[in-house]
């Protein structure tokens, strides 16, 4: 890890001098520095600091505008992991006390050598160089990853009861990554556990307590026979898959076989596979029976018929949720095993795809307009195979569509006849809603137009942010055009600014600046009344020797010399 790191190095002081001088000429590769900025003030150090990632800060105390230590007091407030290293020609132990009260790694005098210098940078290295230790990371990142383990397993198991599809290779990742113990193909049975009564009347706090009580009840119940794992879903029930232990008195290639036996008996339901089926309705019963003696409190428990793992989990909790509405209804402490699938049984089967995640609507806030089309033709394609001519699910899917448009057109601010034209937009004749044909011919065309209507707002949007960006800058040129004046101006974040014009122009903000001023100067320099350092003063220039050598690099000449260029080509006409 450590021959990957090359850290990032921001030289601050208004002695140009001083800055060029150690930028250019110390050996900062060999100690671990891979980029060195250059800041002539802490204004300019800020605008750097807001657009680049920077590691090590080095800056002298005594600066006019923002001095050294606002500087650090800024940096600490938003930049914490950066070392900072404090450089003055000033002595006074209170500068020094200032520097300790904001955490800075080092604090060193004018003059100081080029061995002195590198060796507090190399020591500030080092130091980051233990932090980011690759080690330690992980450490960190798998503490943080174990302590919120039982949320991130209760998302994962409330998207696949939503319908959620993982690919066969994606699903055992997660699986395995979350320590879940259920294998793809693995046989299974959902558990539905409703609070009732006093129960579910509770206040936010102690219902989370009765729901984590009642979860510990169901782990000591089924430990002994069955693993579980558990969540509590957007309905407010606590669910959970079920998957049985193999035995394993005969060490595990037995144990083993005697799954794979286990397994076999469960999808006839005879011999060992009945007598779990039981076992598994004996614990659920118990369930009920522990939470009324020790909460003094009710719930209705109910239990699928077996499955395979993933495919049958939205179907078995679709089964769960119908004898949940039929069987129980308002009733409370009421045991019900689903013994038949009983959703496929109605003659109407429900939309799957309309409704599974990731939502129509929440793909398209996203901008996710690919994956938003994909899910258009899965609705599409799942009503042509299954309920085409089928009026009410034709309207389903319609009305559904529409509103998931109509709501995005008006958190963008838009009617939604703005958007895709009031003739599509118009509901009186319902007339998309007549046919499948003109149902998937509308869906085409509205989405279409919806989402070029988008691109044309940002693109739109882009062109009149850049236009109040260079308008500033043209007018503010020879006072204050640093990157951050410029976000403040336009109440928009430095990184943001930055990014927005290269995008639009091609060119950063600094380099626009830069082309304004020396185009500027080019054309005050064929003014023989004004000076160099006159000119330099003008354009925001402190330090004359700094504009000189900021214009040569962009012309290639001193002022002087492109002065006597320009005066040598009017002689020549």
């Amino acid at each position: 890890m450590e021959e990957q790191l090359a850290f990032r190095l921001l030289l601050v002081d208004d002695e140009a001098s001083v800055v060029d001088s150690l930028a250019d000429t110390l050996p900062w590769e060999q100690i671990g520095i891979g980029a060195v900025f250059k800041a002539y003030s802490g204004v300019e150090a800020l605008e750097i600091l807001n657009t680049n990632t920077i590691d090590i800060l080095i800056t002298d105390i005594r600066m006019p505008g923002i001095s050294g230590l606002e500087l650090l007091q800024q940096v600490r407030r938003s930049w914490k992991r950066i070392k900072c290293i404090l450089l003055s020609g000033h002595a006074e132990f209170a500068y020094a006390q200032q520097a300790i009260t904001h955490e800075t790694y080092d604090y060193l005098l004018k003059p100081i050598s080029d061995e002195h210098i590198l060796a507090k940078v190399s020591g500030a290295v080092q130091a980051l160089k233990k932090e980011l230790d690759e080690k330690s990371f992980h450490q960190r990142v798998a503490r943080a990853f174990q302590e919120n383990l039982p949320k991130l397993q209760g998302e994962l198991l409330n998207e696949l009861l939503e319908g959620r599809k993982y690919s066969a290779e994606r699903l055992p990742e997660k699986l395995e990554s979350l320590k879940i113990p259920v294998a793809l193909g693995q046989r299974f049975a959902l558990m539905l556990v409703r609070l009732e009564g006093k129960l579910s009347e509770m206040d936010f706090y102690s219902l989370s307590l009765m729901e984590y009580a009642v979860s510990n009840m169901v782990e000591e119940l089924f430990e002994d026979r069955f693993r579980l794992w558990t969540c509590k879903t957007i309905h407010g029930y606590l669910v959970g898959v079920v998957t049985a232990i193999p035995e394993r008195a005969g060490g595990p290639l037995i144990a083993e076989k005697q799954e794979e036996e286990e397994e076999e008996s469960l999808s006839g339901l005879s011999g060992d596979g009945k007598a779990l089926d039981e076992e598994l309705q004996l614990k659920a019963s118990q369930l009920q029976l522990s939470v009324n003696h020790y909460l003094s409190g009710d719930v209705s428990v109910l239990v699928s018929q077996w499955g395979l793992f993933p495919h049958d989990v939205r179907q078995r909790y679709e089964d769960l949720l119908l004898a949940l509405r039929r069987q129980v209804g308002s009733q409370s402490g009421l045991f019900i095993h689903v013994a038949c699938d009983i959703a496929r049984q109605l003659p109407v089967h429900s939309l799957q795809r309309l409704y599974e995640p990731p939502m129509l609507i929440h793909l398209m806030e996203s901008g996710s307009w690919e994956m938003a089309e994909q899910k258009l033709s899965g609705i599409w394609s799942e009503l042509n195979q299954g309920w085409p001519d089928s009026p009410e699910h034709l309207m389903e899917v319609f009305f559904s569509i529409y509103a998931s448009f109509s709501s995005f057109a008006h958190k963008n601010g838009r009617e939604l006849a703005e958007m895709i034209g009031s003739g599509l937009s118009d509901m009186s004749g319902l007339l998309p809603s007549r046919s499948i044909t003109a149902l998937k011919s509308w869906i085409d065309e509205a989405f279409r137009l919806l989402r070029q209507s988008m691109e044309n707002d940002t693109r739109n949007d882009r062109e009149i942010t850049v236009g109040k960006i260079r308008s500033y800058i043209e007018k503010n040129l020879v006072t204050d055009v640093t990157l951050q004046a410029i976000a403040d101006h336009l109440f928009m974040h430095p990184v943001h600014v930055s990014r927005i014009f290269k995008l639009a122009t091609g060119e950063n903000v600094s380099d626009y600046v830069l082309r304004l001023k020396m185009e500027l100067a080019a054309s005050m320099l064929a003014n023989p009344s004004l000076k160099s350092y006159e000119i330099a003063l003008q354009l925001g220039y402190q330090n004359p020797n700094y504009f000189n050598k900021v214009f040569k690099k962009y012309y290639s000449l001193t002022p002087q010399e492109f002065r006597q260029k320009l005066e040598g080509g009017k002689e020549m006409k």
